[in-house]
């Protein structure tokens, strides 16, 4: 049985310390139900028609399609209805015989699904759908409307990635890191969000025990927050982190051939050429400034905050990072794209380092079944990873209550656990060298 958690302080309260977001969701609820979803609608449509904008703009070979690109010099012309959301794109079906026939169905549709996902959404959250059953306290509506914004920042940015990697093969750093900037600023702007989880003594929902109420996510969930991550040391630790991420961000040739000292000499050498610059250098500063202030003047809610944030990216990070190593390393070629190991250290900012590894199994089994029908419809057996680790997330997020009550418990291995998952990249590694070994010593010998 695990130690039943001490919680310094009502965390799911302390949204009552940022009296502008209390005011502006207490303005938002004013507002009947049905007009609201009505304006969800309509902000998701506009959001998607600009999702599509950042698609054909960030995609490997950027394409002319959405109204606020310059026209293709072929395309008739257009006109300002061609800038509504949704409709606009039954007009710009005009430019089939330029892009390609029903060219324009996939960007309408993202448009209509972020209209019904936005208020849908929204629907889900408030009625307290996140929350565990065993929760008999509703959650506060500053708290539940903070979940729901952080989600769609994170979800928006997912969609991105997630149809760039469908359209080039590749998640480009446009997507990732504002997406991971914006997530770390909003654990400073709302220190209190967070996936919902159970408060008090009954923290895995034992029938024989009442449970109070909920508190959002955050690090050390099975304990009370150690004093030691408020020192010095943890100081010094998220600084490292911030200097990790941006690290391995930075352009730099990464050359293995001829031995560990072409390999540093090649890696410094093209790091100062192309990273030591005003902008690269401009974040770093900017970052470990952000850090150092919210160490020193946030507050502990603030510092709790983002220094969750900071172990959830560098978890999500580090754990893609070595199935990358390893499945390349048994597979004798790239495995997964850096852009991968982005999306998640973006991912793992905004929910933390606990719902990574759920996402970790799920993801393989969305691929499969995707791969397989892709296989079966057009023959082409290359799979794009990215967008399945954004449907895990997505399913993670929106299941998080199920989920909870059945994954909840293994927190109390500790330390453990997040050890255990660190060291599967290598098991699979080692049974992906066994499957080539396999495959070319029996399967096709004459290819190995």
């Amino acid at each position: 049985m695990p130690s039943w958690p001490s919680f310094p302080g009502n965390l799911h309260r302390k949204n009552r310390d940022v009296a502008w977001w209390d005011n502006l969701v207490t303005l938002w609820v004013g507002i009947p139900m049905q007009f609201r979803l009505i304006l969800l609608f309509f902000i998701g449509a506009v959001v998607g028609g600009q999702i599509n904008r950042a698609v054909y703009r960030w995609t490997w070979h950027p394409k002319q399609y959405d109204p606020w690109t310059p026209p293709h010099p072929d395309a008739p012309k257009r006109n300002l209805f061609d800038k509504v959301p949704i409709f606009g794109w039954l007009g710009l079906a005009r430019e089939s015989k330029v892009h390609g026939t029903a060219y324009w169905v996939q960007p309408l549709l993202i448009e209509l699904g972020c209209a019904f996902f936005f208020a849908w959404y929204y629907h889900w959250v408030i009625g307290e759908n996140l929350v565990p059953p065993t929760v008999n306290v509703p959650l506060a509506a500053a708290q539940s409307h903070a979940i729901y914004l952080q989600h769609m920042i994170l979800i928006v940015f997912m969609t991105i990635a997630t149809f760039v990697d469908f359209d080039s093969r590749t998640i480009p750093d446009y997507v990732t890191v504002p997406g991971f900037l914006i997530g770390l600023v909003l654990c400073w702007l709302l220190p209190f969000v967070g996936l919902p989880i159970p408060d008090g003594p009954n923290f895995f929902g034992l029938p024989d025990r009442p449970q109070l109420e909920a508190i959002p996510l955050h690090a050390a969930i099975l304990s009370d927050w150690p004093e030691s991550w408020n020192g010095a040391g943890a100081l010094a630790f998220a600084l490292f982190l911030v200097a990790g991420w941006w690290f391995a961000l930075c352009p730099k040739l990464v050359w293995w051939r001829g031995g560990v000292t072409k390999f540093v000499r090649y890696l410094f050498a093209s790091f100062a050429r192309y990273s030591l610059n005003w902008q690269y250098l401009g974040m770093l500063v900017l970052l470990l400034v952000f850090v150092g202030v919210a160490w020193s003047l946030g507050g502990p809610d603030v510092w709790r905050a983002v220094f969750t944030g900071l172990l959830g990216m560098a978890f999500a990070g580090m754990l893609i990072w070595l199935v990358r190593i390893f499945a390349s390393a048994a597979m004798g070629q790239e495995a997964m794209g850096f852009g991968d190991v982005t999306l998640m250290c973006m991912i793992g900012v905004y929910i933390g380092w606990q719902p990574v590894m759920v996402i970790f199994f799920m993801a393989p089994f969305i691929a499969c079944v995707f791969a397989l029908i892709n296989y079966l419809l057009t023959g082409d057996a290359y799979l794009a990873y990215g967008p399945y680790l954004c449907i895990g997330t997505l399913l993670t997020m929106i299941f998080w209550s199920p989920l909870w009550q059945h994954y909840g418990p293994l927190l109390s291995l500790g330390w453990i656990l997040p050890a255990l998952f660190l060291a599967l990249p290598m098991v699979l590694g080692a049974m992906l060298m066994a499957w080539v070994w396999f495959k070319f010593r029996f399967i096709y010998p004459d290819e190995g």
